[in-house]
C-alpha cells in the first residue's frame, strides 16, 4: 500500500477550506473524489488501486439517490481516512440591501441537522445519519447518508474508514438542492426545519394559520385573495372578543366621564389617608370597574400573537416568492410601486404603497375608536403612524394582511356604533 500520509493530511486541510466544492456535494479522500452539482451532473476521479463505481437516480426536480461502490482491487488493506461528504453549500443568506429594515429580519443561512423529526443546529463530535444540511429564506440544501457519520463543523461529515484488500464498500444518499416548499418538505421528511426556532404552542399557533392560509388559497387560487380572507376569518373568529371590548371601551368612558367631577371635588376637599378613603369610597358607591380599560384593549391584544405569527410565517413561506397580486410582483417582499433611485436608512431605496393604505385604514379605525375610549386622540393616533413606520419595509404580504385586518376591523366598529345608536334610542 502506498504511503500516504502527507497526502491524508493535505487533504483534511483542503476539505477543511471553507470555500472549497462550493455548490456541490463531495465525498471524498485522498484516494478519491465524488462530485455531484446541483443540476445532477456526477463525476469521479480514483486511484488505480480503487475503482469506484457510481450511479445517480433524479426521483424529482433537485432530488437525487447517489450510490457510490468503491473497490479494493490491490493486496493489502487501504486506509480512506480521512473521508470527508462535503456539502459546501453555494447558498448564502439572502440578501436585499435596498429593502429596507426588514431585509435584515428575514436575511439568514441557517444549519442544521434533523434529530427525531427536529431540526437543530449540529454539534461539532455529534453523529448523524438523517438529513444534514442548510437552509435560508427560500432554499434548502442537504444530505441524507444511509449509515453514521461524524460533525465536523456546519458543513462537513467524516468517517475513518478501513477497506480491506479484496473488499468492496458502498455509499448511497439522498442529495436535495430545492425551495423551501412546505409539501415538498414534508414529503422528504424535512419539514422540521419549518419554524425551527420558534417553540412549542407558538410553533402550533403559527402552523394552525399557516394551514388555514393554505386551504384559502386552494379555493381562491390566490395567495393575495386568500390573505384577505385570512384577515376577515380571523377577525370574524373574534368578534366575540372584539365586541366585549368595545364595550368596555365604552364603559371606560363613561365612568371617567361621571366620576372625574367628583374626584376633582374630594381631592379639593381631602387630604391625606382622608382622601384615599373617600375615593375608595366613591369607587364602591358607583361600582366603578377597574379592569374596564384593560379589557377595552382585548380587541388588539388577542391580534397581536396572530400578527407576530404571520410575521414568522411570511419568512417561511417560501410559495410566495414572485407571488403577484394586483401592482404588486413579490409577495414576499415590499410592494415596490416605485423606486427612489436612493437608499433611505431603515426605509430602503422603495416607494412602498400599501404602508400608506394601512396606515390611512389604521388611523380611521383608531379615529372611531377614540370615540369610545377616554385615551387621547393624538396617542391613538401616533400608534397608527409607529405601525406604518415599522411596517413600511416589511413584506406586502404582511402588510396586506394588516391593511385588511384593520378594515374589517373598521367596518365592524362603525356597525357597531351604529347598533348602540339605535339601542340608545
Amino acid at each position: 500500500m502506498p504511503n500516504v500520509t502527507f497526502r491524508q493530511i493535505f487533504s483534511l486541510l483542503l476539505l477543511l477550506w471553507p470555500l472549497l466544492s462550493m455548490g456541490q456535494l463531495k465525498l471524498h479522500s485522498p484516494f478519491f473524489s465524488v462530485h455531484v452539482t446541483d443540476n445532477g451532473q456526477l463525476t469521479k476521479e480514483n486511484h488505480r488501486d480503487l475503482p469506484i463505481t457510481t450511479a445517480i437516480n433524479k426521483i424529482s426536480q433537485g432530488h437525487y439517490y447517489v450510490t457510490v461502490t468503491i473497490d479494493n482491487i490491490s493486496s493489502a488493506e487501504i486506509n480512506l481516512s480521512p473521508l470527508i461528504l462535503n456539502i459546501g453549500s453555494k447558498m448564502t443568506a439572502f440578501e436585499d440591501p435596498s429593502g429596507g429594515y426588514s431585509s435584515a429580519i428575514y436575511s439568514y443561512l441557517e444549519p442544521f441537522v434533523i434529530n427525531q423529526g427536529e431540526a437543530k443546529t449540529p454539534i461539532s463530535g455529534n453523529e448523524t445519519s438523517n438529513w444534514f444540511g442548510y437552509y435560508n429564506r427560500y432554499n434548502v440544501e442537504a444530505v441524507r447518508p444511509n449509515d453514521t457519520w461524524t460533525i465536523i463543523n456546519n458543513g462537513l461529515l467524516t468517517q475513518n474508514k478501513v477497506i480491506k484488500a479484496g473488499e468492496s464498500i458502498q455509499y448511497s444518499l439522498d442529495f436535495v438542492q430545492s425551495s423551501r416548499e412546505k409539501k415538498l418538505l414534508a414529503e422528504l421528511g424535512l419539514d422540521g426545519t419549518l419554524l425551527q426556532n420558534s417553540w412549542g404552542w407558538f410553533r402550533w399557533l403559527c402552523l394552525g394559520i399557516w394551514g388555514l392560509l393554505e386551504l384559502l388559497f386552494h379555493v381562491t387560487g390566490n395567495w393575495g385573495i386568500a390573505i384577505i380572507l385570512l384577515a376577515l376569518a380571523i377577525r370574524l373568529l373574534t368578534i366575540p372578543i372584539t365586541t366585549v371590548s368595545l364595550e368596555y371601551q365604552k364603559k371606560a368612558k363613561e365612568q371617567r366621564i361621571r366620576l372625574d367631577p367628583k374626584l376633582a371635588k374630594i381631592k379639593r376637599d381631602y387630604t391625606g389617608i382622608e382622601l384615599s378613603e373617600k375615593i375608595v369610597a366613591l369607587y364602591e358607591a358607583e361600582q366603578y370597574d377597574h379592569t374596564a380599560p384593560l379589557k377595552g384593549i382585548l380587541g388588539l391584544l388577542i391580534q397581536i400573537p396572530i400578527l407576530i405569527a404571520l410575521f414568522t410565517l411570511i419568512g417561511e413561506i417560501s410559495e410566495l416568492r414572485y407571488t403577484h397580486f394586483l401592482w404588486i410582483n413579490d409577495l414576499s417582499l415590499s410592494d415596490r410601486t416605485l423606486t427612489l433611485g436612493i437608499n433611505i436608512p431603515f426605509f430602503g431605496a422603495h416607494l412602498n404603497v400599501l404602508p400608506f393604505l394601512m396606515a390611512g385604514v389604521t388611523i380611521a379605525s383608531t379615529w372611531v375608536a377614540s370615540q369610545y375610549s377616554d385615551t387621547p386622540t393624538f396617542s391613538l393616533f401616533g400608534m397608527a403612524i409607529l405601525f406604518f413606520i415599522f411596517f413600511y419595509s416589511f413584506p406586502a404580504a404582511l402588510v396586506l394582511y394588516w391593511f385588511a385586518s384593520n378594515l374589517f376591523q373598521l367596518i365592524h366598529q362603525l356597525l357597531h356604533r351604529n347598533r348602540s345608536a339605535k339601542e340608545s334610542v
